[in-house]
């Protein structure tokens, strides 16, 4: 089980450094959703593989039952829905050995692009709603692909005053450490890959953020360990 949570980890230097961040971004009028290929080209070679990731996640999803949110941290699950589903192939730069075989385009993205944090696929089933809430860390940005979205009455993120309606195939960046909610009202699940990376960011400021990102490696295994409990089998 989970021993703690990295959202209430170093609350005041986290705050501190968020400051940092946000300044050098742009403030508070900075970007909320950006065009991918302007902060994060190299995901361009994800989106050429869309078919066989697609086809993956497809898989993974037939054979396992992923865990709920709470699983991962309890803490912030209490906060944003303990009903939201993941799956982590990558954390932290700590792999999901799993993934090599249930996801190996994911995790190979992850491990051959230098500045991916994070790499997870996410599930919210029909009805399941994200409430309003903000990352509590702002030294990463989020890159958000569609997998499997609902043709019918499709979920929408609001991110502070702007909305966008996933569709499959396309990729968007979204800037979390905003407020945030999903209305999600369809009858089938709403199927994403989730990239966390570093916000691009000045000397100073990009030193900092791998310090942190640095410290907050010692999550990575009850996420990554998390994911690998197939509840569908554990009988």
């Amino acid at each position: 089980m989970p021993k703690g949570s990295p959202s209430t980890n170093n609350a005041r230097i986290r705050e501190l450094a968020n400051k940092v961040f946000l300044r050098t971004a742009g403030g508070p009028n900075r970007p909320r959703v950006i065009a991918s290929p302007t902060v994060f080209p190299a995901v361009r070679r994800l989106e050429a593989a869309f078919p066989t990731l697609q086809a993956e996640v497809d898989t993974l999803l037939r054979n396992r039952d992923i865990p709920k949110y709470g699983t991962f941290d309890p803490v912030r699950a209490a906060q944003v829905s303990e009903d939201w589903k993941l799956y982590y192939a990558y954390m932290f730069g700590r792999p999901n050995e799993l993934a090599r075989a249930e996801l190996p385009s994911l995790l190979s993205f992850a491990e051959s692009t230098p500045n991916v944090v994070n790499a997870f696929v996410s599930i919210l089933d029909p009805g399941v709603p994200l409430p309003p809430h903000k990352d509590p860390y702002a030294g990463i940005l989020r890159y958000h692909l569609g997998l499997r979205i609902p043709k019918d009455n499709p979920p929408t993120i609001r991110l502070d005053r702007d909305y966008y309606t996933w569709k499959e195939g396309e990729g968007v960046v979204l800037d979390v450490s905003l407020e945030h909610e999903v209305i999600n009202e369809s009858e089938e699940p709403r199927v994403i890959v989730i990239i966390d990376f570093r916000r691009p960011m000045g000397m100073f400021a990009g030193l900092l953020n791998r310090y942190f990102l640095w410290q907050k490696k010692k999550w990575a295994p009850q996420f990554v360990d998390a994911s690998k409990y197939d509840v569908m089998h554990a009988a």
